[in-house]
């Protein structure tokens, strides 16, 4: 296998498990930022909009989007950053929680069956996926 081939079966395989994302999100009724920026902030801890963007490859003016939102919606908190003027702490309040675990609970249902089919070793994944985007993008 060459440099070619292997890209081109990576990338395939890539958006292979990206469309199935993508199709859960129609399948949910909410678009795939929405899902993306739910399933960051359904981890228990405080985002902001900035670590979102970055984390999860979201233009900065889509998080805003969506965030603006789902606070219209009651979903979301933004709390002030102490010592930083423009940025805020996006936490999912009580209705937040209850509506990204009712738009999340099949993706993570799923989720958990894949990964169930996994070695330990196949774990590694990640951290191969990882490497590769940081070298393609020369950050390594």
């Amino acid at each position: 296998m060459n440099s070619r081939s292997f890209f081109y079966d990576f990338g395939r395989a890539l958006y292979h498990v990206d469309s199935f994302y993508d199709e859960f999100a129609k399948q949910s009724n909410v678009s795939s930022a929405l899902l993306w920026v739910l399933y960051a902030l359904n981890d228990g801890n405080s985002h902001t909009q900035i670590e979102i963007s970055n984390d999860w490859e979201l233009p900065k003016t889509t998080v805003n989007t969506v965030i603006k939102e789902i606070q219209k919606n009651g979903y979301v908190d933004l709390i002030p950053i102490k010592g930083k003027r423009r940025e805020m702490s996006i936490v999912l309040t009580e209705n937040g929680k209850k509506y990204a675990d009712r738009v999340l609970a099949d993706l993570y249902k799923k989720e958990a069956e894949v990964y169930k089919a996994f070695s330990s070793d196949e774990y590694a994944i990640v951290a191969v996926l990882e490497k590769i985007a940081k070298k393609l993008k020369g950050v390594e």
